[in-house]
């Protein structure tokens, strides 16, 4: 009968505990700073949301970074913003519109109320002779 050595499967469990040690995902530093920066909101209460439910959406989204859940929007987020330009009745309005969503610098924020984008138009007028 053969005997195994008990060094090999003390090293083989050592060696399973590294890989799975390496191969668990972390939260990048930018999602755990992120993270850090959301709940110091919760605890400041400097959020719409009470604090329980405010720590459990930080929470949430960190494990879901984690996971590799969180995307950029990208394209998806400014064909929505384009559609929302077909409410307007007028060409001219629509066009104001694909302007601002396009190229308008936007302040605010969605827990502050909304994202608003302004946009500046010059107009000449010419008086109207007498």
């Amino acid at each position: 009968m053969n005997r195994i050595p008990f060094a090999t499967p003390l090293f083989t469990a050592a060696l399973l505990l590294a890989c799975a040690g390496v191969s668990a995902q972390t939260p990048p530093q930018d999602a755990r700073a992120r993270y850090e920066q959301e709940r110091e909101k919760c605890m400041t209460n400097n959020t719409q949301d009470s604090l329980a439910t405010c720590l459990r959406e930080a929470n949430n989204a960190l494990d879901a970074s984690r996971k590799g859940d969180l995307s950029n929007p990208g394209a998806a987020a400014n064909d929505n913003a384009t559609q929302r330009c077909a409410a307007f009745q007028t060409a001219a309005d629509q066009a104001d519109c694909m302007r601002r969503v396009q190229s308008s610098p936007a302040s605010g924020s969605v827990s502050g109320g909304g994202v608003l984008r302004e946009s500046t138009t010059t107009t000449i007028t010419v008086p109207a002779q007498q």
